[in-house]
């Protein structure tokens, strides 16, 4: 049996939107092994079945490479459902490397993370989830490319869950088929900048390079207390404050391995939860266990 344990990730990053990513030390763990069926455990019975983006990575990860098994599954999942935390990335991710690892397809990482973008659609969230860290991606037709950058350590980001969703195709609905010139420029300025800011360390303009003009002025509408929470972040010492994702989530940086426990939630509209994390740089891993299923 494997273990195969993938990070939640972070992405769009005010400006870096369908670009940037980054990996969280949150985790969702698969304990994995072949199986003449599907065998899906620690999940919902809706989920417990061929259409689990699990299984559907896992499916087509084996028909690249002419190969077709059932697999045993048990989750354990901690990342937040449709929260803007990536829990879909992480399925498909821990779904390829099951492929991989389990029926030995020696895939390269650059062959996996091509079928997590052709699941997923684009390589903002699979890619920090697959390699780790701080991940700059760009699609062009079928060649993907990524590069990850350093990112200062004494950067902390703090996660705001609400306890409501905002689902990924609501979240594109809202967003205009067009920007302008002035926006574009807006965005795309501060996207350079900040990169720079998080490898150096520059705490004082960091607010100011992920201002965003793509896809947060619009998407926050769909986000209770987002106006609020800003507020809050900011006075209470944030040094940048944006939209995880497409939401709910919200993503917090600052100083503080402790800020969470400064900001006062108990007066927003919906109920919020918040907790510190760090980047986390190692990405997806994979690791050999002994381990007894009991559905056998």
């Amino acid at each position: 049996m494997i273990r195969i344990k993938v990070p939640a990730t972070s992405a769009n990053l005010g400006p870096g939107f369908d670009t940037f990513g980054l990996a969280l030390n949150l985790f969702n763990t698969f304990y994995v092994e072949k199986a003449e069926d599907i065998v899906l455990e620690n999940v919902e019975e809706e989920f417990r079945n061929e259409n689990n983006i699990f299984v559907v990575a896992y499916t087509k990860t084996l028909a690249s490479c002419g190969k077709k098994a059932g697999i045993y599954v048990k989750f354990d999942t901690k990342i937040p459902v449709s929260r803007g935390l990536g829990s879909s990335s992480s399925l498909v991710v821990a779904g390829v490397l099951a492929a991989n690892s389990l029926h030995h397809l020696q895939l390269s990482t650059q062959e996996m993370l091509k079928i997590c973008v052709e699941i997923e659609g684009h390589p903002d969230n699979v890619a920090p989830c697959l390699l780790g860290g701080f991940v700059i991606s760009l699609l062009d037709k079928n060649s993907i490319y990524t590069q990850k950058l350093e990112v200062h350590s004494k950067f902390v980001f703090s996660v705001l869950i609400p306890d409501f969703e905002v689902k990924t195709s609501e979240a594109r609905k809202v967003l205009p088929k067009n920007i302008s010139l002035q926006d574009g420029v807006f965005t795309l300025s501060r996207a350079v900048l900040l990169c720079f800011a998080l490898q150096k360390g520059e705490e004082d303009n960091l607010s100011l390079f992920f201002q965003d003009r793509m896809h947060e002025p619009y998407r926050k509408t769909l986000i209770s207390d987002y106006e609020a929470l800003q507020k809050e972040v900011m006075q209470k010492g944030g040094l940048a404050f944006m939209i995880s994702g497409s939401g709910s989530a919200c993503l917090a940086i600052s100083l503080d391995k402790d800020f969470s426990k400064t900001l006062n939630l108990s007066g927003m509209r919906a109920k919020w939860k918040a907790m510190d994390c760090r980047l986390y740089s190692e990405g997806a891993e994979v690791t050999k266990i002994e381990f007894k299923n009991q559905k056998k």
